[in-house]
């Protein structure tokens, strides 16, 4: 992205994800650096080992 051009510090997306796509099209369209979330797991929504499961099936690189 644009942004992640013009800083040398990591680029964090944060709030307003509310699925599992949601954090893909972060970290492949706008190539984030991390993704800041909280209420989707606190409130049961999504599992953090779902997520993470989702995101490596789909190319993104995480620890499981």
């Amino acid at each position: 992205s644009k942004l992640n051009q013009l800083v040398r510090i990591p680029v964090i997306a944060s709030g307003g994800a509310g699925n599992e796509n949601d954090f893909l099209e972060a970290f492949s369209k706008a190539n984030v650096d991390a993704c800041l979330a909280a209420s989707l797991f606190h409130f049961d929504i999504l599992k953090i080992r779902d997520l993470k499961r989702y995101l490596q099936d789909n190319g993104i690189v995480v620890r499981l």
